[in-house]
């Protein structure tokens, strides 16, 4: 049996997943998400809320990534796996203006970097837009499409003076499941060519990385090694589907040597259903436990490194709301608890 991935010689420690670009809402009205410094300080640094004091560190590194923007029309497009309306390669321009934006996403991390103290920088790490078949063509030229993409983004990269506090990591293979359409379009083929252009690339003279976060039984999850995939992460999806057990899934990325994905949205502020959900996570990450199998699984908490979800952005008539900031804002106690569970500190909650 493997163990959780190597937290000492681990690419990722505390991964936070920072939503950019357009989510299309139940009403079909595209809803603009960003982050501005100050919501990402709160990310990076721990904020007493009476005072606004920084006393401490949280999430190592911040994964940007996006599932649709808009195209020139207006029109939302979609940079995941899509047959109604597929992000085009100048869609994917358009996501990549959108990162770099002044004070927003990249530059909003690299300000908020600069009020704390607790590391030399953030490490960032960025999805890439899914090259979809149907518009880019065969893996030939899905491969072409995508590396051309990613050396575009690390040339912008190069001129936008982020590397005093940020330091690019490398990159995330954003499609949840691996699919294969045919000899002609196979997503395998795909990521192995990309992985093995990334890990050819450099940033501030260190070789880059790959990530992958697949959810329970998804394509390839067990085969991310395989894949080329510097580093990968399960996803438990019991916050979302209750009858999908944590244990399982830390029980197969205990086997399987992927770490944690640690899930919560929104929800957590006003339901306690949630809340109690989100706790679960936090205590059998400290505890370690079994399956209903009796498969053993470690403590994530400390052994692991851990994937954060906590949705995007949320806008409705009292403003934008996004999960984990609203925690910070909030009289809750869930706050803290997760800045005790990044060092490891936390003590599960007992009746």
């Amino acid at each position: 049996m493997s163990p959780y991935p190597n937290l000492a010689c681990s690419c990722v420690n505390q991964l936070f997943l920072a939503y950019t670009g357009y989510s299309i809402g139940s009403d079909s009205i595209p809803q603009y998400q960003f982050w501005e410094p100050s919501d990402l300080l709160p990310v990076i640094a721990h904020l007493d809320r009476q005072t606004g004091t920084i006393n401490g560190s949280m999430f190592t590194d911040v994964l940007f990534l996006a599932f649709a923007v808009l195209n020139e029309q207006g029109e939302p497009r979609y940079l995941t796996r899509n047959e109604q309306a597929p992000a085009t390669v100048a869609d994917w321009t358009i996501y990549t203006d959108e990162l770099f934006l002044c004070t927003r996403n990249l530059d909003a991390l690299r300000i908020a970097h600069e009020k704390t103290c607790f590391a030399e920088w953030t490490r960032v790490w960025v999805a890439l837009p899914y090259p979809n078949p149907s518009v880019v063509g065969d893996d030939a030229n899905r491969i072409r499409a995508i590396i051309r993409w990613m050396d575009d983004f690390l040339a912008r990269w190069d001129t936008a003076s982020l590397d005093c506090q940020l330091r690019l990591m490398g990159f995330y293979w954003v499609q949840e499941s691996v699919y294969f359409t045919g000899p002609a379009n196979d997503d395998r083929s795909v990521i192995r060519a990309v992985n093995r252009a990334i890990r050819a690339r450099c940033a501030a003279g260190s070789l880059l990385h790959s990530l992958w976060i697949p959810y329970q039984q998804a394509n390839g999850w067990d085969q991310w090694r395989k894949l080329g995939f510097s580093l990968s992460f399960l996803q438990p999806n019991h916050y979302f589907q209750p009858t999908q057990l944590i244990e399982t899934a830390a029980v197969q990325s205990y086997a399987n040597g992927l770490g944690v994905e640690i899930e919560f949205d929104l929800g957590v502020t006003y339901d306690a259903a949630k809340r109690a959900r989100l706790q679960e996570y936090l205590r059998l990450g400290a505890t370690g436990g079994t399956d209903p199998a009796g498969n053993v699984f470690g403590p994530y908490m400390r052994t692991s490194p851990l994937a954060w979800y906590s949705g995007g952005w949320f806008f409705g008539k009292n403003g934008r709301k996004q999960a984990f900031v609203s925690l910070y804002q909030s009289d809750g106690p869930l706050y803290d608890q997760i800045y005790w569970y990044l060092h490891g500190i936390y003590e599960p909650q007992t009746d």
